[in-house]
């Protein structure tokens, strides 16, 4: 009868504490659990005492949040980040902790350069109006655009001239410093990326692809890390004339006047210029591999290179750009590469599809052994830019000559001149009969 009463105790207690039967034992590391029994652990080691009263504070880790450039951790936060506001940056942060009081990840812009706009990812991306003195556009007398913080390429443009000259859409093309040295002729073997929200990836642990919108590409000399965004608009016009005379111009079989006259209509003069000249150089050399290197590079930079474009992972479209952000030889260390182009890849069928697309797209184009993967290596590599600028480019004049032969004029490029260039005069003027010349004279007014 006793042994009956003792078991219907020990039940009778089991259900008024949940903890027993659960017993486990005491841990290593002397962190103790929620709603567990420690087995014959209120032991001297465990606890510290033999009797009296010991405390147990309860110890908690830090939950550790990844903010995205363009974005900040507002204050109260448990990772939920918030687009920059205008007039702010916001560069990242890799490894944010609550905050209950202050934001995080967020700086007002410089002095001096106010202005933002929604989502900007650094400092470089806060402007202020441009002026004469910073535009230093000559004969401009009034400017518009902006003027970026620091490394930030500038967009101002003239919307006004001295007398004598007009605005132009002129090209404005810009050496920046080397970027790395890569193969332009040797495409990759691997890749990784990581899309816009997240949900798509590919390596991104094999790479330490932390944040969305990124991307790697492996190389036998080095991989190359970047960063993609989708665009409302495509930079480049022209692209579809460019990809369908590719393989002409790297087979040499395109004259360059028909190129010049192809290129013209839609890039203008100076752009047209630069390509021509690339190609002859390249069909001069019996199209070495260097010189079809130079030739790509050419390619994009006249069509496919948004300078001066200050874009954020976060922007949305349909048009997906590529930019170089960092490089490591293989077997060094990563280092950052300033001032590398955007590089239009491909338009996509929505804005949604571009978010999902865009950073695998960058990084396998990279990858292709095709020649069009090689002209969109040679732009995301290379060092060279393109950019429209208003312009002041002096007023071309006509010139009418009396008493002059046509073909006299014509000899010598008298027929017109520029403001403020040379003035050419026909070859000769017609003889009269008991009259020395004396020379023209122009009818200005005083």
């Amino acid at each position: 009868m006793k042994s009956k009463i003792m078991l219907t105790s020990l039940v009778v207690m089991g259900l008024a504490y949940p903890g027993l039967g659960r017993a486990e034992t005491f841990p290593s590391d002397g962190y103790m659990q929620e709603n567990k029994t420690y087995e014959s652990a209120a032991t001297y080691k465990n606890i510290g005492a033999y009797d009296g009263t010991v405390s147990a504070t309860a110890e908690y880790d830090d939950v550790l949040y990844q903010v995205l450039a363009g974005t900040y951790l507002p204050a109260g936060s448990e990772g939920e980040t918030q687009a920059c506001p205008a007039g702010s940056c916001c560069p990242g942060i890799t490894d944010a902790t609550y905050n209950e009081s202050a934001n995080q990840g967020i700086s007002q812009c410089p002095s001096g350069y106010p202005n933002s706009e929604l989502g900007a990812g650094s400092n470089t991306q806060c402007y202020t109006a441009c002026t004469l003195t910073v535009a230093d556009i000559e004969h401009a007398t009034a400017v518009s655009g902006n003027d970026y913080y620091g490394s930030g390429v500038d967009t101002c443009v003239a919307t006004a001239c001295e007398n004598g000259y007009h605005v132009t859409d002129g090209v404005q093309l810009i050496e920046r410093d080397p970027l790395i040295d890569v193969d332009v002729a040797t495409a990759g073997n691997d890749y990784a990326y990581v899309s816009a929200d997240g949900s798509n990836t590919r390596g991104k642990e094999d790479y330490s692809l932390t944040e969305n919108n990124t991307w790697a590409s492996v190389f036998d000399y080095g991989t190359v890390y970047g960063r993609a965004s989708c665009q409302s608009a495509v930079h480049s016009e022209g692209m579809g004339y460019v990809l369908s005379v590719i393989n002409d111009l790297v087979g040499g079989t395109m004259a360059a006047e028909d190129l010049r006259s192809g290129l013209e209509p839609i890039v203008g003069a100076a752009r047209a210029d630069a390509m021509v000249a690339a190609y002859e150089v390249y069909l001069a050399s019996a199209k070495a591999e260097a010189d079809q290197e130079a030739l790509f590079k050419a390619v994009y930079q006249l069509f496919g290179i948004a300078d001066g474009a200050n874009y954020s992972t976060t922007d949305s479209g349909q048009y997906c750009y590529c930019q170089m952000t960092d490089y490591a030889a293989d077997g060094g260390e990563k280092s950052s590469v300033a001032a590398a182009p955007w590089v239009f890849d491909s338009g996509n069928g929505s804005a949604s599809d571009c978010a999902s697309n865009c950073a695998y797209l960058c990084a396998g184009r990279l990858l292709s052994d095709d020649v069009g993967g090689r002209v969109f290596r040679g732009a995301v590599f290379g060092s060279l830019g393109a950019s429209s600028a208003g312009t002041c480019d002096a007023n071309e004049i006509s010139i009418t000559w009396t008493d002059a032969d046509p073909a006299d004029v014509s000899a010598n490029n008298a027929g017109m001149c520029t403001f403020g260039g040379d003035i050419r005069t026909p070859v000769k003027a017609t003889t009269k009969p008991g009259k020395t010349f004396k020379g023209w004279k122009f009818g200005k007014a005083e």
